[in-house]
C-alpha cells in the first residue's frame, strides 16, 4: 500500500517532535562575526557620538556571550518550549530573564563612555512578560535605543529598534525591580562588595 508523504505523516512519525526539542543553533563563527559587524553599525547609527571601537566592543561582547549562553543553557529550538522545560525542572535556566541577566554583566563590565545599557521589560507580570536590554547613545532617550534579546533565538542575538519589535510594549524596568544578581552592580552604594576575612 502506497503511503502519500505529508505533513501530517511527518508529525506522526515524530519528525516535529524532533524539530521542538532539538537545541538552537547560535551559529558558526563567521555568521556571529557578521551579526556583530552589523550590529555595531547599527550602534553607531544611534548617534554621532557614539565610538565605532565601543561598538565594536558591544557588538562582539554581546553575540558571543549570547552563544556562550546558548551553550550552557542548551535551548530548545522554540523560545516558549525552552520555557515550558525550565518551568517543568527539564533545564536549569533559559527564561528570558535569566539570559537578559547574564548577558547583561559582561555588557555592564565593558564600562563604555559613549554607550547606556537599560534593563528592559515588557508586560511585566503578565503571562505574555519579556525581557531584554536597551542600549542607547549615552544620555539618548530609552524608547530611541536598540532592543538587543538572546532568548528570542536561542543564542543568535536578536536586535531591533522599537518600531522592529511592536509585539513587545517595552519599559525601562523600574529601580526597585532591578533583579537582585544585578544590584550590587547597578546600586553600589546600597550593596557594596563584601571581602571575605
Amino acid at each position: 500500500m502506497f503511503v502519500k508523504f505529508n505533513l501530517i505523516n511527518c508529525l506522526s512519525m515524530g519528525v516535529f517532535p524532533l524539530f521542538i526539542i532539538s537545541c538552537a543553533d547560535p551559529g558558526s563563527p563567521i555568521f556571529r562575526q557578521k551579526q556583530a559587524q552589523k550590529l555595531s553599525c547599527d550602534l553607531q547609527k544611534l548617534a554621532p557620538v557614539v565610538s565605532a571601537h565601543e561598538a565594536d566592543q558591544m557588538a562582539i561582547t554581546a553575540v558571543e556571550e549570547a552563544a556562550k549562553l546558548s551553550r550552557d543553557y542548551k535551548p530548545a529550538r522554540l523560545a516558549w518550549f525552552n520555557n515550558w522545560l525550565v518551568n517543568r525542572g527539564l533545564r536549569e535556566r533559559g527564561l528570558c530573564y535569566h539570559w537578559r541577566d547574564d548577558l547583561f554583566l559582561p555588557l555592564f563590565q565593558l564600562k563604555l563612555s559613549t554607550l547606556d545599557l537599560h534593563l528592559a521589560t515588557s508586560r511585566q507580570g503578565t503571562l505574555l512578560e519579556h525581557n531584554g536590554i536597551v542600549v542607547t547613545a549615552r544620555n539618548q532617550p530609552f524608547n530611541q535605543g536598540i532592543i538587543i534579546d538572546a532568548w528570542r533565538q536561542g543564542g543568535r542575538l536578536w536586535w531591533g529598534r522599537f518600531n522592529q519589535d511592536k509585539n513587545h510594549p517595552w519599559k525601562k524596568l523600574k529601580r526597585d525591580h532591578t533583579p537582585m544578581v544585578l544590584r550590587p552592580l547597578l546600586m553600589p552604594k546600597h550593596y557594596p562588595k563584601t571581602t571575605k576575612p
